[in-house]
């Protein structure tokens, strides 16, 4: 079924970086979202449980120094591998 939004430039802009970067569709991106949204709903997860099985909770604790400054590169690495199609 098609659906028709209306995103603010900021939000378009991100869609198609975010896209572009992981070479899929803005179309498939956002339906990966939707998956992974209602997925996270049904095991009954919270934010705080999501964010601390990707290993962002407790961040502060990493060797990493760098962790900071490059926190899109680690968060990416981590989501491109709990990926699934």
């Amino acid at each position: 079924m098609p659906l028709v939004i209306r995103l603010s430039q900021e939000l378009d802009s991100a869609l198609r970086y975010l896209s572009a970067e992981e070479r899929v569709s803005r179309a498939e991106f956002v339906r990966r979202l939707i998956r992974e949204r209602i997925a996270a709903r049904k095991a009954g997860k919270s934010a705080f449980q999501i964010a601390q099985e990707m290993g962002v909770i407790g961040m502060d604790d990493d060797p990493r120094r760098d962790v900071a400054q490059n926190h899109s590169r680690y968060l990416r690495k981590t989501l491109r591998g709990r990926r699934t199609a």
